[in-house]
């Protein structure tokens, strides 16, 4: 005779968790179950936000399905990267016997753990109820798996004393005040087993920014300062003067910024944790933190009639089309580089277009329109340039490393292929990171099979980063709401008049700021190039016009001009950081 499942065995605990957790629930309390507030959500301009308190709950990201699948891109980087869901390596029979996941999400971790550990039992507990249901896995692994819900900075864990044997934690930093940290791990240890294993693995909020080069050009062309080889000057949308900012996107990162702030919660744990995390644990392991590089600038997109693509000015994979190849016919057909649709206002418009940003809105016909004798003039001034700068771009990659030389050591040689750097991931160096455990800590990290990673999978680190940014765009909206009703002066750096003082127009200016900075992220991110890659075909565009093409090309022209320009010996800084710690609880 076989032992019951083992979900029918528990008790319920209905003061904490959704009635999905267990089986056998009433009507009643399925009923009641739908007041609770992890099943509750707001909604406000098209993002779903969860219903507590700001200050019971300040986690400020949306709960959209494009920042929710963030989750399945870190899980399937773990697996690909480590072959396991711990970086401790744990194996069938050496995996602990009862988990807890706190911060659990959609609950990837635990499912993909109860696969790889068919005798453990697991609990993710989360403060909203967005987990897989127990109805889509398979019943082997469900009857081993409980969802429970609470509001941790709030409650204690609904559990005994020294119940789990490891705990497992990510992504959770970003929503836990300075504050509270001490109180948390205290809850934490309590209810791990004497000799249990806690796993935190967290990241730095950072917002992604672009070089001047880049969006300089992009905004002459929309404010309609270049002109075509006729005079002929195409109209675009107003865009205001930035040029006395940091850089195009100031005013976002100013409110990204403030979000952390004014909620108390510390964007970079990275360099907090180690120092809150080793007063409650002992046998601290910890390497150093570790960052992503940000990815080369991907090739412009192919436009028909121009042979292949005009490379970037980082691009490494060059085709030089003769002047040959641009006929009066193949201009008017297939897609080219930049969309001439407005921007897409959802967050997963990044993944949707191969289009860099400029959105131009053409009044009327414009005629006459430029010769192929012109088109096929600009095409060669831009292959010159790429010719050029071609001679240079091993040289830059290589510059763009030992940039890095005083703060990183590269993790591994990566890959000899052609085109791609010796890095895609890089270690920050002892003495700029409290690394702990010594060799013992930094054999944790697979440098190996993430050095294996071809370069085009960092084009999905940078996405993931600005995705972020895009799932706090309410709480970002409400930093600047704030500064609005204060009629604060420091909003006039940014374009705000006294006119401007007041919800709806500051919400206008507001929204155009972030569509500007989506769609200007997506030509940098270029997911097209990422597909490609991958072995897609490159998404279909509409047919442009022969002064949509000549603009396009004086577009990129300009941009290599102003990439050979600008002080490229600076790279980027890192487009992801984050950090393993590992402790146990003494016996």
């Amino acid at each position: 005779m076989t032992a019951p499942p083992l979900a029918s065995l528990r008790q319920p605990r209905l003061s904490c968790s959704s009635t999905t957790t267990h089986t056998g629930s009433s009507e009643g309390r399925n009923t009641k179950s739908a007041h609770r507030k992890e099943n509750q959500f707001v909604y406000r301009n098209g993002a779903k936000l969860h219903a507590y308190d700001r200050d019971k709950a300040p986690y400020p990201s949306s709960f959209d399905r494009p920042s929710v699948d963030l989750q399945c891109l870190d899980n399937a980087l773990m697996l690909y990267s480590k072959g396991s869901t711990s970086f401790l390596g744990f194996d069938a029979k050496t995996a602990p016997k009862r988990c807890l996941d706190l911060g659990c999400g959609l609950g990837l971790w635990v499912i993909s753990s109860a696969k790889a550990w068919p005798e453990t039992t697991f609990v993710g507990v989360d403060m909203v109820n967005i987990q897989v249901p127990h109805s889509a896995l398979d019943p082997d692994i469900a009857d081993r798996i409980e969802w429970a819900h609470t509001n941790i900075l709030r409650n204690k864990l609904p559990y005994d004393d020294e119940e789990f044997d490891f705990v497992h934690v990510s992504s959770l930093a970003l929503g836990i005040p300075e504050n509270k940290w001490h109180s948390l791990f205290e809850e934490i240890r309590r209810v791990m087993k004497p000799g249990a294993v806690i796993e935190m693995v967290e990241e730095d909020a950072i917002f992604p920014i672009l070089p001047r080069w880049y969006t300089d050009p992009l905004r002459a062309h929309s404010r309609g300062i270049s002109t075509t080889g006729l005079g002929q000057r195409l109209s675009f949308p107003y865009v205001p003067d930035t040029a006395h900012l940091t850089h195009e996107h100031e005013m976002l990162e100013d409110l990204f910024n403030d979000v952390w702030s004014n909620r108390f919660i510390n964007p970079t744990p990275t360099s907090m944790l180690p120092g809150y995390f080793g007063a409650f644990f002992e046998r601290v392991l910890s390497p150093p933190i570790s960052a992503w590089l940000s990815p080369p600038f991907a090739p412009f997109a192919p436009i028909p009639g121009v042979h292949d693509s005009v490379p970037s000015p980082l691009s490494q994979s060059m085709s030089f089309p003769s002047n040959d190849h641009l006929s009066s016919h193949s201009l008017g057909s297939g897609g080219h580089l930049l969309s001439t649709q407005a921007v897409d206002q959802s967050a997963d418009s990044l993944m949707t277009s191969p289009s860099t940003t400029l959105r131009t809105s053409v009044e009327g016909d414009i005629s006459p329109s430029p010769s192929v004798t012109s088109l096929q003039l600009e095409v060669a001034n831009v292959m010159a340039l790429a010719r050029r700068d071609s001679v240079q771009l091993e040289n830059a990659s290589t510059i763009s490393l030992k940039s890095h030389a005083g703060s990183y050591s590269s993790g591994g040689s990566g890959s000899s292929k052609t085109g791609k750097r010796p890095s895609v991931m890089l270690l920050q160096s002892p003495d700029e990171s409290s690394s702990m455990g010594g060799e013992k800590a930094a054999a944790m990290i697979p440098v190996d099979s993430l050095q294996a990673q071809e370069e085009h999978s960092q084009y999905m680190h940078l996405y993931r980063s600005v995705m972020w940014v895009m799932s706090v765009k309410e709480a970002m909206w409400d930093e600047l709401l704030v500064r609005v009703n204060q009629k604060d002066p420091r909003l006039r750096r940014y374009g705000w008049t006294d006119e401007d003082y007041n919800e709806q127009a500051s919400r206008a200016k507001f929204d155009f700021a972030v569509e500007l900075y989506q769609s200007d992220m997506r030509g940098r991110i270029s997911l097209w190039n990422c597909a490609v890659q991958n072995g897609w075909d490159m998404p279909p565009r509409d047919a442009p016009s022969k002064a949509e093409v000549f603009e396009e090309m004086q577009l990129r022209r300009e941009i290599m001009e102003a990439q050979r320009l600008a002080d490229t010996g600076e790279s980027e800084p890192p487009c992801r950081r984050f950090r393993i710690l590992i402790g146990h609880k003494e016996t």
